[in-house]
């Protein structure tokens, strides 16, 4: 049987090693680590991203889309609407312009007194036979002003000539009217009207942009 002496000394001895072991244990184990940082805040992207495909996010991108789509859609309709009108304005006015210019050709042509040109040059400001009812009581100047806007490059500047000649003609017409219609049209007036008409037709324009 141990004695007190015998047993404070064993207890003394063991709480040496565990001393020992701890310390030995600590130094192999090394520095303890450093807790991890804490997460980056998520940024624009990712709330934005986040908040896209969330419920409320989805509705509106359709939302958006679907509107935008159809607004896009609509325009699209109505632009291609325009055109058309434009091309179908573009082709009556010119072969009214044609006819127009056609039928005082050939009426200048047999022309032999006042009166038979005063009759021709009544084309430039009403059509007798028109193709286009619509366009019967409108000038040949106003008929190529609504045309100018219609066309693109050289065809304006084509049409522009065209118009300035048409008024050369209109100022021909007004000196012939306080003259008499029986009087014969004299070679002149013949080469100057002659001249005007076959600068006119001349400056043909296309029928598209």
């Amino acid at each position: 049987m141990l004695t007190e002496d015998e047993m404070k000394r064993i207890a003394a001895e063991e709480r040496y090693r565990h001393s020992i072991r701890k310390s030995l244990e600590e130094e192999s184990a090394g520095p303890a680590p450093e807790p991890p940082p804490p997460p980056a805040p998520p940024g624009f992207g990712s709330k934005l991203y986040d908040f896209l495909n969330s419920s409320v996010g989805m509705w509106l991108l359709s939302s958006v889309v679907l509107t935008g789509g159809a607004a896009f859609l609509q325009q699209v309709q109505h632009q291609h609407e325009i055109d058309q009108k434009n091309r179908a304005d573009l082709v009556s006015h010119r072969f009214e312009i044609e006819h127009r210019l056609d039928g005082m050709n050939f009426l200048l042509r047999r022309a032999v007194t006042v009166g038979d040109a005063k009759t021709a040059l009544s084309g430039v400001f009403k059509s007798a036979i028109p193709l286009t009812p619509e366009l019967q009581n409108r000038s040949l100047a106003s008929l190529y002003l609504s045309v100018y806007p219609l066309l693109a490059g050289t065809e304006k500047e084509k049409t522009n000539k065209a118009y300035n000649l048409v008024k050369e003609l209109e100022d021909v017409e007004l000196l012939l009217q306080p003259l008499p219609d029986d009087k014969p049209l004299d070679d002149a007036q013949r080469t100057q009207i002659a001249k005007l008409m076959k600068a006119i037709q001349q400056l043909k324009f296309e029928d598209g942009k």
